[in-house]
């Protein structure tokens, strides 16, 4: 394999030490309603970063936002040092090759029109892939989520979605990222398939140094792949840590009351 091909690009001029991600001052409203209220966080290189909070916290609205899909009303997001908010449609698109998402539901990201190979290929190719090297890194990428060059010939339906998953986990890796927003990635498995997926993500990061951002509704299910926590409630940042201390001795009621929902041990593999 081309792990050359697979691996983030390198660094940019903003030092290694610099984090990838910084939100400062993250403010959303629609109406009256701030959905996400002075939410600030960084991303480092290379971590899993997971944001959590229930439907209506705000968590997929920053989510947006960090992509640059949503202008915040203020504050401001920075990815290697460069302000989203203040670059051209074209500049996003070369952005875009580095800034990636993994979307809650892949049976409406994927066109059922296209073999998995095709919806592949088409992302690679709006990031100016060669042709030859889009078929080749398509099988790479497959191999390398679990599935089999088999499966590029197959078409959306002929999947299961913990398969789908993997297919836009691939997806998102093709035009190697430094940085992956998973929206939801798991909310629509079953237990099984969800630690299957979570696995897999927690290796890419180790393997390929990709930095991801996790959001979801459950604490459970980023117990052991995150680095650090940020925990979000009626759209405001209450708890911000590494998971070991959010999970040991969350210091917010909020928090408290989302571990103490969790039913049983932990089904995921420790680091």
């Amino acid at each position: 394999m081309n792990t050359e091909t697979l691996t983030a690009q390198e660094a940019g001029p903003v030092p290694d030490t610099a984090p990838l991600m910084r939100a400062e001052g993250l403010v959303k409203a629609f109406g009256s309603l701030r959905a996400v209220d002075d939410v600030s966080f960084d991303v480092a290189r290379g971590e899993i970063l997971g944001i959590v909070g229930e439907s209506g916290s705000g968590k997929s609205t920053t989510g947006k936002m960090c992509l640059g899909l949503m202008k915040p009303d203020e504050g401001r997001v920075e990815f290697d040092g460069t302000d989203l908010a203040t670059q051209s449609r074209a500049q996003m698109r070369r952005l875009r090759a580095r800034l990636q998402v993994v979307p809650q539901n892949p049976q409406t990201s994927l066109n059922p029109r296209l073999t998995i190979a095709g919806s592949m290929e088409f992302n690679m190719r709006a990031h100016d892939i060669e042709a030859q090297r889009r078929k080749k890194l398509t099988v790479e990428l497959l191999e390398r989520v679990g599935l089999t060059a088999a499966h590029a010939r197959r078409y959306p339906h002929e999947m299961s979605g913990g398969q789908l998953q993997r297919v836009a986990i691939a997806r998102a890796l093709a035009t190697s990222p430094d940085l992956v927003v998973c929206d939801e990635a798991v909310s629509a498995l079953d237990k099984s398939v969800q630690a299957q997926v979570l696995n897999l993500i927690a290796d890419l990061q180790k393997d390929l140094g990709v930095a991801f951002v996790f959001i979801s509704h459950d604490l459970a299910v980023i117990e052991h792949i995150c680095d650090n926590v940020v925990v979000m409630y009626h759209g405001k940042l209450v708890e911000h840590g590494s998971a070991e201390q959010i999970w040991s001795a969350p210091s917010h009621e909020y928090t408290a009351s989302l571990l103490a929902a969790i039913p049983g041990k932990s089904l995921f593999k420790t680091a």
